[in-house]
């Protein structure tokens, strides 16, 4: 994989996303709640992986990372990347920790507290999960993500 296609899997996460929204919009709630949890449930999952590329995009880029060479560990060696440390996560806060030390200003945080909790609590695990969550807050979480990954 080349770093720029962790560009491309926000992107594709995102119109993922988009069509989640537009069938959880379409869902009458009190016929379809199974799905409708569902569907929320993968909507935030997905969410999550827009930031979580759209940030790895971000840190390949500004360390002047090859656009011609595969992502690997001895690639990344060459920049002064430590790729089991600061890679490969999906620890939000590592991943923000590295982007600050290379530019300012591109948090990927929320000035609403309940968006940051679902941030802080993301994980790739939650497609394994089952727990019933706010639509209206992961809708917002979403617009986030949206609006970060247009930053990037």
């Amino acid at each position: 994989m080349k770093y720029p296609e962790y560009l491309s899997s926000a992107r594709r996460h995102n119109h993922a996303c988009r069509v989640l929204k537009a069938r959880i919009d379409s869902l009458d709630v009190e016929e379809g709640l199974e799905e409708y949890n569902y569907l929320v449930s993968s909507l935030y999952y997905l969410s999550g992986y827009i930031i979580e590329c759209a940030m790895k995009y971000k840190i390949f880029e500004l360390c002047q990372y090859s656009l011609e060479v595969e992502v690997d560990e001895a690639e990344c060696e060459k920049v002064g990347i430590d790729y089991k440390k600061r890679i490969k996560t999906h620890n939000f806060n590592k991943l923000q920790n590295y982007l600050d030390s290379l530019i300012s200003g591109l948090s990927h945080s929320s000035d609403d507290k309940e968006i940051n909790k679902l941030l802080q609590n993301w994980t790739p695990e939650l497609r394994y999960s089952y727990c019933e969550l706010n639509y209206k807050k992961i809708e917002e979480l979403y617009n986030h993500t949206t609006r970060y990954l247009k930053k990037v």
